[in-house]
């Protein structure tokens, strides 16, 4: 995938894990309850996060490694 591509799967996925966290918050249902939307929802994140995983590894590549000012966390975890 080129970084246009990752770059509007990660806009789209950010809008549907958006989408159903503003649908539970609205239904005000609680985060223990593990129902089907949640279930969406983790499925959802899963993808958001191997999309930017893949918009940072196409970032590394245009700039080099050490472009971007790491905040503390990553830092600290070696990312």
């Amino acid at each position: 995938m080129d970084l246009q591509e990752v770059l509007t799967k990660v806009v789209e996925l950010s809008r549907e894990e958006l989408r159903i966290v503003r649908k539970r918050a609205e239904e005000k249902t609680p985060a223990r309850d593990h129902g089907h939307d949640y279930h969406e929802m983790l499925r959802a994140a899963g993808r958001l996060d191997h999309h930017a995983h893949l918009l940072r590894r196409l970032h590394d590549g245009e700039f080099g490694e050490h472009w971007r000012h790491e905040s503390t966390q990553d830092a600290a975890s070696g990312s």
